[in-house]
């Protein structure tokens, strides 16, 4: 994000925007933009170490069930499995099965395509599922039981203001 434009750095921002619309609360936007500038900062910091074991966060969504269920799944179920739509599972398992970590294969019924890890995926997996989790993990170190606890109760909250405004 542009240095110029980090609304969170001066409050006197804030105050200029809420000069403008009265109705809104400085401390809900103040709030709002801080998260958002956090959780690109994390979602940025996440993808470049992923990055650095030739992994993506979407490529991530999908290697994880299956890894995790040890089982072929279909299409359908990574989707509802990542929570992505089946047109982006289509385009990562293309790539993944051009890279050679997962393979396609048909169900009984010849209908349905299955999708497993190749060895080279359970490899991978294997190998680096302890580095992902503990990158994952390292996010959090700062974080007391009772931040943990808070911290999940406000994103629900968060997330239950998100459900609202699409109902709006």
């Amino acid at each position: 994000m542009n240095s110029d434009f980090n609304i969170n750095a001066d409050p006197r921002k804030i105050n200029l925007l809420t000069e403008k619309f009265p109705n809104v609360d400085s401390r809900s936007l103040n709030t709002l933009v801080l998260f958002v500038q956090t959780a690109h900062e994390v979602y940025n910091g996440v993808s470049s170490r992923l990055s650095e074991y030739g992994v993506s966060i979407g490529n991530l969504k999908i290697l994880m069930p299956l890894y995790l269920y040890d089982r072929s799944l279909t299409p359908s179920e990574l989707a509802e499995y990542s929570g992505v739509t089946r047109s982006t599972v289509t385009s990562v398992i293309d790539k993944l099965e051009r890279d050679g970590i997962i393979r396609r294969s048909t169900l009984t019924d010849r209908r349905m395509t299955a999708i497993s890890l190749t060895d080279e995926g359970k490899q991978l997996m294997t190998e680096r599922i302890p580095l992902f989790i503990q990158l994952f993990s390292d996010l959090m170190n700062e974080f007391t039981q009772e931040d943990h606890d808070l911290f999940a109760t406000l994103l629900q909250k968060l997330s239950s203001g998100v459900e609202r405004i699409k109902q709006e």
